[in-house]
């Protein structure tokens, strides 16, 4: 695929990011596909144990948990 026929595919065309401003950093549908995609694949990987939760991950959520009201968590 040239060039010019990339450009004229529609799955190329860049998407703003959920959440974010304007002005931010545009993905292209491809590469969104792609990270979707590895996402995915880790997220099931954990989902079956197959992989440990990482330690980092671990801390972030306990993180979190630790700043949220009481009543908010379940």
């Amino acid at each position: 695929m040239n060039a010019r026929n990339r450009k004229d595919d529609p799955s190329d065309e860049f998407e703003p990011i959920p959440g974010m401003k304007r002005s931010s950093p545009a993905l292209t549908r491809s590469v969104q596909a792609q990270l979707g995609q590895r996402l995915r694949q880790f997220y099931e990987t954990l989902a079956l144990g197959e992989t440990p939760v990482p330690e980092r991950f671990i801390e972030i959520i306990n993180r979190l948990e630790q700043r949220m009201p009481e009543k908010q968590q379940s």
